[in-house]
């Protein structure tokens, strides 16, 4: 490959809490091969597996991209709570047993990329905020991923509890996906949330009340956290991802109304649905690789 030529593509790999999604992403956005693996916790048996799975599919460059506090300028995860690691320095650890560099990034700050890229930023700027099993967000400037290490880190904001006047708990205790469901169980009695946050909005359609109490407290308190940001960012357009986002319009249109309460119409973003899912981090993992973002420069 010759000097200052980019490749064409690059193998995405995006770590999560249980599993490893792989795929062979294009400089277009296309994504081919994919496939999941259960994650290690254990880092060295970790660099083990996407060893493995760089032989299966071989390309110039690799993306990794990881949950929790990450650094990407360092290349260490300083906090990842659901992989018990802290202060790992993960890159270092590929790099050896791979023998090859590796772009190591933040599923999240990722994901915005590739949505920047190919989904529904592609317009430009952006707030992406996907409510997965925990809440992390990610600024998009004129094309650009802002921010490292606890940036965007908006679940670990403390806002009112409802359940406990004058107490305050992390907002994806209230929003994100697995909250829905765990809340959606308390309230009604149950120990059973294997059908997540998805279940929740099926009851919710269905008219279950405590769906829609559920839902509706979890709105209200993104409404609140949005308004700030709209406070500091201007109406800058935002991006919602899993969980609630996944309703749609009977999430959304709700969330529009509750904005309209509290900014005035010249500061309220738009709001937009994620188009690439559950696959969004693999895709930026490999827009990492491929550089992509210093290109949008």
């Amino acid at each position: 490959m010759g000097e200052g030529v980019n490749p064409a593509r690059a193998l995405g790999i995006d770590i999560g809490g249980t599993t490893i999604k792989i795929g062979r992403v294009g400089a277009d956005g296309t994504l081919t091969e994919t496939r999941t693996v259960p994650t290690p916790r254990d880092p060295h048996a970790l660099a083990d597996v996407v060893a493995a799975e760089v032989d299966r599919t071989p390309e110039p460059v690799i993306g990794v991209v990881n949950p929790g506090i990450i650094d990407e300028r360092t290349g260490v995860v300083t906090f990842a709570a659901n992989l018990g690691w802290r202060d790992l320095p993960l890159q270092a650890i590929l790099e050896r047993r791979l023998g090859r560099r590796v772009l190591l990034g933040h599923d999240v700050r990722a994901g915005a990329l590739a949505e920047s890229l190919w989904g529904a930023g592609a317009a430009g700027d952006m707030l992406f905020m996907p409510l997965g099993t925990g809440i992390a967000s990610a600024l998009v400037i004129d094309g650009v991923v802002r921010g490292t290490g606890w940036s965007g880190e908006v679940g670990q904001v403390l806002v009112p509890d409802p359940g406990r006047p004058g107490a305050r708990i992390q907002f994806e205790q209230i929003a994100s996906a697995s909250a829905l469901a765990a809340r959606y169980a308390a309230i009604t009695g149950s120990a059973d949330v294997s059908a997540g946050a998805r279940g929740v909005l099926e009851r919710l359609s269905a008219g279950d009340t405590a769906a829609a109490d559920v839902v509706r407290t979890a709105i209200e308190v993104l409404a609140d956290l949005l308004a700030d940001a709209a406070g500091l960012l201007g109406p800058t357009p935002v991006v919602l991802g899993g969980g609630l986002a996944e309703a749609g319009d009977a999430v959304l249109e709700p969330l529009r109304a509750a904005l309209a309460q509290r900014l005035p119409a010249e500061l309220r973003p738009p709001l937009r649905a994620a188009v690439l899912g559950s696959w969004a981090g693999c895709l930026g993992a490999g827009a990492l690789a491929l550089e992509l973002r210093q290109e949008r420069r």
